[in-house]
């Protein structure tokens, strides 16, 4: 459900991208070819971060796995260290 919301989200922000990236071509002396190049970097970075969130939303509570950690560390004394 969350990633539908984040779908939608995306979308709408595509279409104000493009939207204002149109409104902007009849003003932007910069043409129309670098308009989509810039639209179509937008969606990369768009994409990649919304493929880095589902990652992320995938792993572990890591402050969780730290915590056990550190516990089984403390648990056990250093060989190193003398008594």
């Amino acid at each position: 459900m969350a990633s539908e919301t984040a779908s939608s989200a995306d979308e709408e922000k595509e279409t104000l991208v493009f939207s204002a990236a149109v409104e902007g071509a009849t003003t932007d002396k910069r043409g129309k070819h670098r308009i989509l190049a810039e639209l179509k970097r937008l969606q990369q970075d768009t994409k990649f971060l919304q493929e880095e969130l589902e990652e992320l939303e995938k792993t572990e509570n890591v402050s969780a796995i730290c915590k056990e950690l550190l516990h089984n560390m403390d648990s056990r004394p250093d060989p190193l260290l003398p008594e």
